[in-house]
């Protein structure tokens, strides 16, 4: 059995608290008008990238010279 507990400070990082700068940063980053034309946009780029499927392929044609 591992003792998962013996290198906890090895494999996690320590909790600090966030600074002033890093509220700011957070804070201007979630509290801009343009969030909904921003998801918008990522969503119509990410639905760009997906392939779309080869109707003339058959994806079970590898196992005909098993059947």
């Amino acid at each position: 059995m591992v003792d998962s507990q013996a290198n906890v400070d090895v494999y996690a990082p320590a909790f600090m608290a966030l600074r002033e700068r890093d509220w700011k940063a957070l804070t201007e980053l979630f509290d801009r008008g343009d969030s909904d034309e921003i998801e918008a946009d990522i969503n119509s780029n990410l639905l760009l990238m997906i392939p779309e499927p080869c109707w003339e392929d058959d994806p079970f044609d590898f196992l005909r010279e098993y059947l």
